[in-house]
């Protein structure tokens, strides 16, 4: 028995070897990581950093963590962020994260609240670890922009996994449930009084919201991303589905970013309930007031071409640099990518 005891004490001995080393260079590659991001321009700060979960995790926990990117004004700051992995597939993490947090976008910063908010991410097990699937879900979520919009749901999962159709290709999911309009939005449908139109009896919430998107990138998400700074070229629109009280709408199409970074292509809209959309322009700042009951007659007119009245398609252009619905100007197209240097 002595030889067997010996074997599970030199075992032992080995797996402690193994995840203190484990351990060791992780701590490493995390100040390595921090240290060539900021060499390279960008804000990458934290107030400390440990590992921990021996014998069978790496328990990773940042305290006080600052990122941003100073070229497109993107950013995270939080408290902290706990990630973990398995001892036997490092490649495969799970992040448990604060109940507050802040994302920058160019142009606004975006508070983000929730319960259980948790995010994973396993890669291939390929030397540049390209992303092979990202995950993030919760519960109660509420984002909350600098430029005044609202939103939230009761529950969220979002998904974003490597496509088959190029190694710059990635399926985005969405599935939510009581989606929170914005209320300063909602207000100001709910104050309408259109002539010759009824008040609107949209929600406060909606859903369920359903998406499925293939994103096109410049270049693969893995550990050469920081260098690449992949861009959206654009997107094809498998499924988009959201219902809203008597309200349904439905999309489909494919977006692409012309040489100025601005959305070209079409998007097709089928809607129930389309007989709210005259007020939704309007909230929106699209259409008039006084020419609402036009609108209104328009839809029902092109409504009734397509062979079912209750049923209206709308295509949403955007072209030269402007978005338009139908026969309704919306305004300019909105960015995609950067526009191309020269």
């Amino acid at each position: 028995m002595r030889w067997l005891l010996g074997i599970l004490i030199a075992v032992t001995l080995l797996w402690f070897g193994y995840w203190y080393a484990g351990a060791t260079v992780i701590q490493r590659q995390v100040d390595q990581i921090f240290a060539e991001a900021q060499a390279r321009g960008y804000t990458a700060q934290k107030t400390g950093a440990g590992v921990a979960g021996f014998p069978n995790r790496f328990d990773l926990t940042l305290e006080g963590l600052k990122l941003a990117d100073p070229v497109t004004g993107a950013g995270y700051d939080a408290p902290f962020l706990q990630v973990f992995a398995m001892t036997w597939k490092p490649w495969h993490v799970i992040a448990a994260l604060p109940e507050a947090q802040v994302i920058r976008l160019p142009g606004q910063e975006i508070g983000l609240t929730g319960l259980g908010l948790k995010a994973s991410l396993r890669a291939k097990p390929a030397l540049d670890l390209p992303l092979a699937e990202a995950r993030f879900a919760g519960q109660e979520i509420r984002l909350s922009s600098s430029q005044g919009w609202q939103t939230g749901a009761v529950d969220l999962v979002l998904a974003l996994a490597q496509a088959q159709t190029g190694p710059a290709d990635y399926a985005l999911g969405l599935a939510a449930s009581g989606v929170q309009i914005d209320p300063a939005f909602r207000s100001r449908l709910a104050a309408l009084a259109l002539p010759g139109l009824p008040a609107s009896d949209l929600p406060e919430t909606a859903g369920p919201l359903r998406a499925n998107i293939l994103l096109h990138l410049t270049a693969p998400l893995d550990r050469q991303a920081a260098q690449r700074r992949p861009q959206l070229t654009g997107f094809d629109i498998g499924e988009l589905h959201l219902e809203w009280g008597a309200m349904t709408a439905e999309a489909s199409g494919r977006l692409t970013a012309d040489p100025l970074g601005q959305a070209e292509g079409e998007i097709l809209l089928t809607l129930t309930g389309w007989d709210r959309l005259p007020a939704l322009l309007v909230a929106l700042g699209a259409v008039k007031p006084e020419i609402a009951p036009t609108v209104q007659s328009m839809l029902k007119a092109l409504a009734g071409e397509s062979g079912d009245p209750a049923v209206l398609k709308l295509p949403l252009k955007f072209e030269a640099g402007q978005m338009s619905l139908g026969p309704f100007p919306l305004g300019p197209a909105p960015l995609l990518r950067l526009p191309a240097a020269g």
